[in-house]
């Protein structure tokens, strides 16, 4: 952002006006502020200019907080949604955190506010995501699951007596849901500004009630549109990537300072190729098309023995199509999304820099640990975003540690050896 964001605050009572006039006085050198008194106000400035941030009541008149952000998304998808209300129901609250970025409880200190709008609009400018995508972005509510996952979810819910723990398990499985879970908790007024990224922990914090109104009746999850250009067989692909990529990551953070968010790094990596999919499928699915048919005919003139693999000129990744074509990567998209969401920031870090063209030799760091997580998974079950045909990680250069960790996780992908005959 070359200007001062713009940031627009709504209430219908003049007084909390004033008293927000007055708290952030000392922001006017960061941002440029307004003050509507109501919905139908608020929608008339969001007529005459752009609005970087939205910062609503929710009890208000005529047009309540979530009717506005509702109107919000529709009129300019690119602006973050923040709720500042008191007390409202539980059902409004599935309502509102549903549709806003980030909620808080009145009465809400400067400190909290403005940690509030740096967050959204900190996402705005995480990465080089052009405007389009940040639009894009901003108007995500949900990603799509696979079916089967979905089917699991819905099973365990029904069940009123299901654990957080048990509810936990399953959404673990599914990134998409896993993403909006840690959203709705990081977004939550009850968060005290905590970062999580642990997803049985975000259900415990929301309250399993609570999780199972918003995915039976708030539409925070969906199924993959059909009729785009994408392969039957995409999602699952990137489904099985990314959760074993999690599980990667988290041995390689065994004993390690940043251990708690390494499953949900690795498992959250390849999130943006979801918000892709998502803002613009048919895009999104003719570059994965291309990426696919370039990747086959190079592993076909590998296969057919005439051209020395040295020799092959590896095809773009998907990340060179993505951004001729969009501007942006997953990678950046993605990384904006888990920002916008509330995720703690080496979550954000790990999914922007994932598909590095180095692979680590240690796992050092998070990054490092979801980057080399990433390169071992797609050459064991095949690429979902690199070079095809997949380059051959000499282990050799891992570290020890690391080698040991990876030969464990490699043991959980074989079958289970038939039980011995019993008798004799």
């Amino acid at each position: 952002m070359t200007q001062k964001p713009h940031v627009l605050f709504v209430d219908d009572e003049p007084r909390v006006l004033d008293g927000l006039r007055r708290m952030l006085r000392g922001q006017r050198n960061r941002w440029e502020m307004s003050f509507a008194n109501g919905g139908a106000e608020a929608l008339a400035v969001l007529d005459e200019r752009h609005c970087d941030v939205v910062v609503s009541d929710f009890r208000m008149p005529e047009i309540d907080g979530a009717a506005l952000l509702e109107k919000v998304r529709t009129m300019s998808p690119d602006t973050a949604r923040i709720i500042l209300s008191g007390q409202t129901s539980a059902d409004n609250v599935m309502r509102v955190m549903a549709l806003a970025h980030k909620f808080l409880n009145k009465p809400a200190t400067p400190d909290e506010i403005i940690e509030a709008i740096d967050v959204v609009l900190g996402a705005q400018a995480t990465t080089s995501t052009s405007a389009d995508i940040i639009s894009d972005v901003s108007g995500v509510s949900s990603l799509p699951s696979p079916p089967a996952v979905l089917v699991e979810l819905l099973s365990v819910l029904e069940d009123e007596k299901a654990s957080a723990s048990s509810i936990g398990k399953v959404i673990e499985s599914d990134p998409a849901v896993a993403a909006k879970i840690l959203n709705l908790a990081n977004s939550s007024a009850h968060n005290a500004g905590r970062r999580l990224a642990d997803v049985t922990q975000a259900v415990a914090l929301l309250g399993t009630n609570v999780v199972r109104g918003l995915v039976l009746l708030h539409d925070i999850v969906s199924v993959f549109a059909e009729g785009v250009h994408l392969p039957t067989a995409w999602m699952g692909a990137l489904n099985t990537h990314s959760v074993q990529c999690g599980q990667l990551a988290n041995r390689l953070s065994t004993a390690k300072p940043w251990a708690p968010h390494a499953f949900t790094a690795g498992l959250l990596h390849e999130i943006g190729q979801l918000v892709l999919a998502t803002s613009r499928p048919d895009q999104f699915g003719t570059i994965v098309s291309e990426w696919r048919q370039a990747g086959e005919a190079a592993e076909n003139a590998v296969a057919g023995g005439n051209t020395p693999e040295a020799e092959v000129s590896g095809p773009p990744g998907l990340c060179r199509l993505e951004f001729a074509g969009f501007g942006t990567t997953h990678s950046d998209a993605g990384a904006s999304l888990l920002s916008l969401w509330g995720l703690p920031s080496d979550v954000v870090d790990a999914a922007a820099s994932h598909a590095r063209t180095d692979t680590p030799t240690t796992a050092e760091d998070l990054n490092s640990a979801v980057a080399l997580a990433h390169a071992v998974v797609e050459q064991e079950l095949g690429p979902v975003c690199g070079t095809r045909p997949v380059s051959p990680l000499d282990e050799t250069t891992l570290g020890s540690t690391e080698r040991n960790h990876i030969r464990q996780w490699r043991a959980t992908l074989l079958p289970p050896e038939p039980a011995a005959a019993e008798g004799g």
